[in-house]
């Protein structure tokens, strides 16, 4: 019982560490989220229920962001295997504006990433990850929407993420393994697995664990 008590409120600090480590933007009906460790910023866009402005956009063709301080270099990954071009530029209207003349490479403070449009749906991940020393935790992102033909539709997202703390990684948990008679006669002892889905309590079990300690705390009080 004591080691489910300590799996089940592990659980739950964990779920509840997530959600506050993530800064949410939401606007006609598509859900922005963010959330950063160390040096890599991610980024989820779940557009399959877009409204309003967004209702008739296919795809998303660019993306920007800035107000992360400086960086000296950044990397781009997302879940549609996006080949976009990076520019140190803005996003506006007409896509990622073009470089002017001496613009600086080394010391970066925007990135604009354009290139063939990916289908709108929900789960569309990116990943940035940065070199450098940017300040992630609250920045401005830019989405440019268009319709299949390729065309802008509706308002350019243009907002900033609320500040939000780094997301740091859920620590392992290893459960210890009772001792059987084979096992104290000299049999090695098999450590149980670490992070599996056996680990964490099904909500049946922590609904019915809530449920057990109120019992207790009723049956002492009426001792008393």
């Amino acid at each position: 019982m004591p080691t489910l008590f300590r799996l089940a409120i592990s659980s739950l600090l964990i779920v509840a560490a997530s959600n506050a480590s993530a800064g949410v933007i939401t606007q006609d009906g598509v859900v922005f989220t963010s959330n950063f460790t160390g040096n890599v910023l991610t980024l989820e866009i779940d557009a399959a229920n877009r409204s309003g402005g967004w209702a008739a956009a296919s795809a998303i063709d660019a993306l920007s962001i800035k107000t992360i301080g400086s960086f000296s270099g950044v990397t781009m990954s997302s879940s549609g295997g996006a080949a976009w071009s990076l520019l140190p530029t803005e996003l506006n209207s007409k896509g990622c504006a073009a470089a002017k003349a001496g613009a600086s490479t080394t010391s970066l403070t925007r990135l604009c990433y354009t290139g063939a449009g990916l289908a709108l749906a929900d789960n569309m991940l990116f990943t940035f990850t940065f070199t450098g020393t940017p300040a992630l935790s609250a920045p401005h992102l830019k989405v440019h929407f268009v319709d299949a033909k390729g065309v802008k539709t509706g308002s350019l997202l243009s907002l900033d993420f609320p500040a939000t703390p780094e997301l740091i990684p859920a620590p392992s948990i290893t459960l210890p393994v009772k001792e059987t008679a084979s096992s104290s006669a000299g049999s090695p002892l098999i450590p149980a697995a670490t992070n599996t889905t056996s680990n964490v309590p099904e909500p049946q079990s922590i609904a019915l664990l809530a449920a057990g300690f109120a019992m207790l705390g009723l049956t002492r009080r009426r001792k008393s």
